[in-house]
């Protein structure tokens, strides 16, 4: 049988604070902290990406890929299904970056080759910076004459990118659990280094405009 390389969506996700969790883990005294909770972030993927049998998932180290077979019909399905599992992530005090793009793509019996992955771990890399999934703008121009964006569940920050609006949710209760979960996650890195600080106040400020929270505070104060 020869093989085929074939058109998918291919988003490339990296678990932010990976390698610490794991250094932690490896040499507390007291038994891992990290461990049951990353791993309980891999299953709940595989329920969610398990649902429809053309999608694909395979993690390694603190990187995760989702692909599924190209259809733009199916696009918005494979965005929301990333934004759900974002949302349990943060609930367990989890965050993540990455990219989401479309290629050529294989992958089987544990052997994965790709050029959609390639372009993903790009976008995650050189672009989303922040704790955001970026989707690219070749993907969204040629789903925009099949696909109304607008149903796609994106939001387009200052800097032109758009992301996967992963705080969007229906109700009040949902609101103020995320809250508090990005609240919990912004107090527990208060004397973390200045990138993770950046990224927080990124979080913040998300926090502020999707779920109405007050966690950004002040731009300047005195010295």
């Amino acid at each position: 049988m020869t093989l085929q390389l074939t058109s998918h969506f291919v988003a490339f996700i990296d678990i932010l604070g990976f390698s610490e969790m794991v250094r932690h883990d490896c040499e507390a005294v007291d038994g891992p902290k990290y461990l049951e909770l990353l791993h309980n972030a891999h299953l709940r993927a595989t329920q969610i990406f398990g649902k429809n049998l053309d999608a694909g998932l395979i993690q390694f180290s603190d990187s995760i890929v989702f692909s599924r077979s190209f259809d733009l019909k199916e696009l918005a399905s494979f965005l929301a299904a990333i934004a759900s599992w974002q949302q349990s992530l943060i609930q367990d005090g989890l965050l993540c970056r990455g990219g989401v793009t479309f290629g050529k793509h294989f992958v089987k019996d544990r052997f994965m080759f790709s050029k959609g992955l390639i372009d993903a771990y790009y976008l995650e890399s050189t672009q989303a910076r922040y704790p955001r999934i970026v989707v690219s703008e070749n993907l969204l121009e040629l789903a925009s004459p099949v696909v109304n964006i607008g149903d796609l569940n994106l939001l387009r920050e200052e800097d032109g990118l758009a992301f996967i609006d992963y705080l969007s949710v229906n109700n009040a209760e949902d609101e103020k659990a995320l809250a508090s979960s990005i609240e919990k996650l912004i107090l527990k890195s208060a004397r973390a280094n200045a990138a993770v600080q950046e990224k927080m106040r990124w979080l913040a400020r998300y926090s502020d405009f999707r779920l109405g929270s007050k966690l950004a505070g002040a731009s300047f104060k005195s010295a």
